[in-house]
């Protein structure tokens, strides 16, 4: 049995996840909390597998009492279970140590192979929030590749109109630049990107996710 500690500061949010879980064979609501407080009272005394818990609630917030919990080398997996879905609490959750973030707009199927999944070791988002989180940290490993090649923006620039097959003299001319200007910081990009050409540059670009 997988025992289940419920954290939130509604009443009606507690007894409609007793009800989702309670016709579950292999999951035991142990005990339920209203704060901070009794969710780490609880938590201790009731040593549950899996401790559901509200973002927001008086005393502490979900994530403070995720860090406390861990500081305290509870073995509980915790999982967010809240209504907002703003990225900057999810990677304080995660910071945190939490190995779910649900938002309550889950359906019952996907909140109980949650629990389950949180009880064998693995984390779990909504569905939603794991593509956006995806997302940011597709951009910010852009943004590292971009630095680590050492492009300007100008270059960058230049690069993008190669890739699009416009000559020497007409990225010179959208960008305001001589031809042989443009040939010489084509040159520069071949340098910093190790490339022996136009082609391989851009493709190594395209690879990149440079341009």
């Amino acid at each position: 049995m997988i025992k289940v500690l419920l954290v939130d500061d509604h009443p009606v949010v507690i007894e409609g996840l007793r009800k989702v879980l309670a016709n579950t064979a292999d999951i035991d609501v142990v005990g339920e909390a209203n704060n901070a407080a009794e969710a780490l009272r609880e938590a201790k005394s009731r040593k549950p597998d899996v401790i559901l818990l509200d973002l927001r609630m008086p005393g502490a917030s979900g994530i403070q009492v995720a860090r406390l919990l861990r500081e305290e080398h509870s073995t509980s997996a915790v999982i967010i279970l809240t209504s907002y879905g703003d990225q900057a609490y999810v990677r304080q959750a995660i910071e945190a140590g939490a190995a779910g973030y649900l938002l309550k707009s889950t359906p019952h199927e996907e909140l109980i192979a949650a629990i389950r999944a949180a009880a064998r070791g693995r984390r779990q988002l909504s569905p939603e929030l794991l593509d956006e989180l995806m997302e940011e940290f597709g951009g910010l490993a852009r943004e590292q590749t971009k630095r680590e090649a050492d492009l300007s923006k100008e270059e960058l620039e230049i690069l993008s109109h190669a890739a699009e097959g416009a000559t020497n003299r007409e990225i010179g001319m959208k960008t305001g630049r001589t031809e042989v200007a443009v040939k010489k910081r084509l040159q520069i990009i071949f340098e910093k990107l190790e490339a022996v050409d136009r082609a391989q540059a851009v493709a190594i670009a395209i690879r990149r996710g440079l341009i």
